[in-house]
């Protein structure tokens, strides 16, 4: 059930979740922003209350205003009809899509606020910016959420100097991150006419701080069908003994990420790290 929602929700919130996210304006008199890169991904988590499409600018992680913008203002537009999964219609997310750019061309006008990421939930969808600390852009971010009246909206403006939602709430956590990279990958294959329904040859590579670990690792890999390619040393590296293998797989979703998370935690559990997969191309007979 996981996969199946998240098939059918990326494929929509892909196209409508962002909305329109476009570079900081900087026409005002206060500070600058720094230039950041935006890297926006889109990512389902299961969470005990329901699954959650989130979308986040991961730019923002290594370019945090957390001395400039430390006040966090949280927005949730509920949703007057929803899918049988309880997730709001594309219509409404477009509904909040309209206050969640509004929002951004204002705020980042005066160099008020920032938008960093939106969470799509059964019943609402919720907006995330961080806005400078004076009181001029907590009345101007007030006053666009009371003018907004095609939904029901609740806001609230709170202290997250560290911007530790952004951190633990909004970011993916590792297995999610991988699942990110994974769908990068897929996508761009897709994009070039791969059905992803055929089997096929899928090479991955893992390092290890001993030769010894490294062989252990192998013997996990013959128990399971893998092929060793190649061997490498990187000696200056942290894990400078790798190992190249190949099988042939499945390339769909949910099996491409449990394979390569298991390989992550098999690789992890013996002090080394998994770094990725590759693949061919495979398009249907003509």
């Amino acid at each position: 059930m996981r996969y199946l929602t998240a098939l059918l929700l990326l494929n929509i919130f892909l196209l409508t979740a962002c909305g329109d996210v476009g570079p900081q304006q900087k026409v005002s008199e206060a500070p600058l922003l720094p230039k950041h890169e935006e890297r926006w991904s889109v990512f389902l988590r299961q969470q005990p209350t329901g699954p959650q499409v989130i979308t986040v600018d991961q730019g923002w992680s290594k370019a945090m205003l957390t001395e400039t913008h430390p006040r966090l203002l949280e927005v949730s537009v509920k949703a007057e009809e929803t899918l049988p999964t309880g997730f709001p219609t594309e219509a409404e997310t477009g509904m909040a899509n309209e206050l969640q750019d509004l929002l951004l061309q204002k705020l980042e006008r005066g160099n008020f606020g920032v938008f960093v990421g939106s969470i799509v939930m059964p019943g609402e969808k919720q907006l995330y910016y961080y806005l400078r600390a004076e009181p001029q852009a907590d009345e101007l971010a007030q006053d666009m959420v009371s003018a907004f009246t095609k939904r029901e909206v609740q806001a609230s403006i709170s202290p997250d100097a560290d911007w530790g939602i952004y951190q633990t709430k909004l970011s993916p956590n590792k297995r999610e991150q991988a699942e990110i990279n994974n769908d990068g990958v897929l996508i761009r294959l897709q994009e070039a006419g791969d059905r992803l329904s055929q089997p096929r040859p899928i090479e991955h590579w893992a390092y290890f701080k001993s030769t010894k670990a490294r062989s252990v690792f192998l013997d996990s890999l013959q128990h399971y069908r893998f092929e060793p390619v190649d061997y490498d040393t990187l000696l200056q590296a942290e894990n400078p003994y790798g190992v190249h293998f190949v099988r042939k797989d499945s390339i769909h979703t949910p099996y491409i990420h449990d394979l390569t998370w298991g390989l992550t935690q098999l690789a992890e559990g013996l002090g080394g790290s998994y770094d990725g997969w590759e693949t061919i191309m495979v398009k249907p007979s003509e």
